[in-house]
């Protein structure tokens, strides 16, 4: 049975893009304004000009650092479920904070902290979801900076699931390192040799590598935690106005915490991963889930493949912040992207409005394409049995085949596509609600029918942890 393959690049242009990328990292090379990786560097083989923070990596230094680099990555939570990153394994991650949130009633608002409550139960709840993002952005109602605090609590007394963690700054994850710490104690877990959260490391497009993101990745190699690489150059702005240009740039940038984790810790493993955009000539804005998107997903699993990496990505949003046909198409084809191309996290289920807002029904509308893109990118058997040679004879010209051995055998197989999600009625049942409102329905269902999964003890942890740090001690009673 042959699985749905899909590529943007030949076996040929996969080894010229790599070509291209040696070249860049030989002849360019890129700035780190961190002392201490500049003389790792320079010790290992580099060019390096501290005076100028630049390093320059010849391709046979680059090889071999990519030996050294690990093809799996091991993820957990509370719940104690390993997930193996890497190889053919799909692993999906749920948003629980953005800019904006699209509620069902009011439309396109700043989020509450009732959202996180909400977003993170959803996520708990749906077997679909694997792991969970909190994105850095205080809520509406808390004052910063205990907005920031109040959402990290709420988040963790309501998930048991793997973290994917995206710090601002290195006293933000420093944050997240102490209440893993508090998390992993109060359960009874080695917190250096239990990845209960990966810890995503940005590079600045063009090239760029600051300091304190370096000491993010330090914080990480000092546990088990995976590094996540975050690439995210726009077409125009900070990378070259074409698509090849950009997935050079990309490419390359998707590199660079590798080059940097091996030169620490030979082994600790990174994830490959690049986001491009496209920069919009006549306002300066920053489109993010242009059909480019779609050529971008299925160039970086090639090359992600070709190193041999395991390898993330957004699941892939929409422009538009409304439940649309657009929102349907683009999520759907950056999805089978996503799926078929072969990303091992797909990451952001719930995104919409430009990667700048999420919404409740998005999670659960986009869990349905889930389904249909695994189900499509599973291919076809044609198995001797499937292919039912016996079946049509029996049959025979005029038959049926509601009685037939198969059909009775296969009944309540996945043979067929089926969703939760979905309406797949046909509109044979008018009064079966549209994919909307039935995204909505399941979440409300959700959240009314939750029953806690963290345990009390750990609670009390987390919630001891945080009542320290809240400026506004009433914040923490609520």
């Amino acid at each position: 049975m042959s699985r749905m393959v899909l590529q943007v690049l030949s076996e040929s242009e996969v080894e010229r893009l790599h070509a291209e990328t040696l070249k860049v990292l030989a002849d360019v090379g890129f700035k780190v304004t961190h002392s201490e990786a500049l003389a790792k560097f320079r010790r290992a083989g580099a060019l390096v000009d501290e005076p100028n923070c630049s390093v320059r990596i010849p391709p046979e230094m680059v090889k071999e650092l990519l030996t050294q680099a690990s093809s799996r990555a091991t993820l957990t939570g509370l719940n104690g479920k390993i997930l193996d990153v890497g190889g053919e394994n799909r692993y999906y991650t749920s948003l629980i904070l953005d800019p904006f949130v699209v509620d069902h009633t009011d439309g396109v608002r700043h989020p509450v902290l009732e959202d996180v409550r909400r977003h993170t139960i959803i996520g708990e709840s749906l077997e679909r979801v694997n792991t969970m993002m909190r994105m850095q952005y205080p809520v509406s109602d808390i004052a910063e900076p205990d907005s920031c605090y109040k959402t990290m609590e709420v988040f963790l007394v309501h998930s048991t699931k793997h973290t994917s963690v995206y710090p601002t700054s290195t006293e933000n994850c420093r944050d997240w390192m102490d209440v893993m710490a508090v998390i992993a104690e109060a359960g009874g877990l080695d917190v250096k040799g239990t990845p209960l959260m990966s810890v995503a490391m940005a590079v600045t497009s063009p090239l760029q590598v600051h300091g304190p993101n370096i000491e993010i990745m330090k914080m990480a190699m000092e546990r088990s935690y995976p590094i996540l690489s975050t690439v995210c150059p726009m077409a125009g702005t900070t990378s070259p106005y074409s698509v090849a240009g950009t997935m050079l740039i990309a490419n390359t940038e998707a590199l660079i915490p590798v080059l940097i984790t091996q030169v620490y810790s030979p082994g600790h493993p990174v994830v490959y991963g690049v986001a491009p955009s496209i920069t919009d000539m006549q306002t300066g804005n920053d489109l993010y889930y242009k059909p480019e998107k779609m050529l971008f997903k299925i160039a970086a699993t090639q090359m992600g493949k070709f190193y041999n990496l395991p390898i993330s990505g957004e699941a892939g949003g929409t422009m538009t912040w409304r439940s649309d046909i657009q929102n349907g198409a683009e999520s759907f084809a950056y999805l089978l992207a996503s799926h078929a191309g072969g990303q091992n996290i797909i990451g952001g289920l719930g995104s919409l409005h430009n990667a700048n807002g999420m919404s409740a029904e998005q999670i659960i509308m986009q869990c349905g394409l889930v389904d249909m893109a695994e189900y499509l990118a599973a291919g076809m058997d044609v198995s001797e049995e499937k292919l039912a040679f016996d079946s049509i004879r029996k049959a025979g010209p005029g038959g049926q085949y509601l009685e037939d051995d198969l059909t009775l055998s296969m009944l309540r197989s996945k043979e067929f596509f089926h969703s939760d999600h979905l309406d797949l009625s046909g509109g044979y049942d008018p009064s079966v609600p549209g994919a909307y409102e039935m995204a909505h329905q399941k979440a409300e269902d959700l959240v009314a029918q939750y029953k806690p999964t963290v345990p009390a003890k750990i609670q009390a942890a987390i919630r001891s942890f945080f009542a320290e740090k809240y400026q506004d001690k009433s914040i923490g009673e609520k």
